[in-house]
């Protein structure tokens, strides 16, 4: 599975990144929350014409829903409920199983546009997580089934991302649940196979980018 997730993943990394220059921007940054259409450039989804890159990001922090299906809109109700100001999270990633949702599509939502802290790690001993860390939403519920392949291909796809814009180590990119006492993201989110797939893809990178030897 983890093979199936890193191809999947790789395959719409360079796809997304690699027509940046090709594909037309999106409108300058609105506060609306903007989803990537199939076939989209990640690139245009998270650094859109017209951003604003001026705050410093140190980590990324994964979640899970903890509902089996969930809407964009339900979310936001949900957070509005416990005085959040809109979505706590930067990212959402879909499972395809609420209705008009697509399953591994990636949501930027207003705080990420809006470029501010997050709502998704409310601990006071590590504050930084919420001030300076990229909450990512994976909608299901961990504890009772996995992730899909393309909600893992997805989230790798945007980790790696965010992970090389913001120079963000291995060991700053961490499940909810290891901060706070809480079982999010989930017993069956394969967090460390999914930490170590990132490792091998920044490797192989590397190794890409690297100047033959004579």
């Amino acid at each position: 599975m983890f093979k199936v997730w890193g191809l999947l993943a790789a395959s719409m990394l360079v796809a997304a990144l690699a027509c940046w220059a090709a594909l037309p921007k999106t409108a300058t940054p609105s506060g609306e929350p903007q989803a990537l259409p199939v076939g989209g450039n990640l690139a245009d989804l998270v650094w859109p014409e017209g951003f604003d890159a001026g705050r410093e990001w140190t980590s990324i922090v994964i979640h899970h829903s903890a509902t089996p299906s969930a809407t964009f809109e339900a979310i936001r109700r949900y957070h509005l409920g416990l005085g959040f100001e809109g979505v706590g999270y930067h990212f959402v990633i879909n499972n395809g199983k609420a209705p008009g949702t697509m399953d591994g599509q990636i949501i930027a939502t207003a705080r990420w546009l809006e470029q501010r802290a997050g709502a998704h790690t409310l601990i006071d001993r590590h504050p930084e997580y919420n001030s300076e860390g990229i909450g990512i939403c994976l909608v299901g519920h961990f504890e009772e089934h996995e992730p899909t392949p393309k909600q893992m291909a997805a989230l790798e796809m945007l980790v790696l991302a965010l992970a090389e814009r913001y120079d963000i180590p291995l060991d700053r990119i961490v499940g909810h649940g290891e901060l706070k006492n809480t079982k999010c993201p989930g017993r069956l989110f394969p967090l460390e196979p999914f930490v170590m797939d990132l490792r091998q893809a920044a490797i192989r990178k590397r190794l890409q980018g690297a100047p033959e030897t004579p």
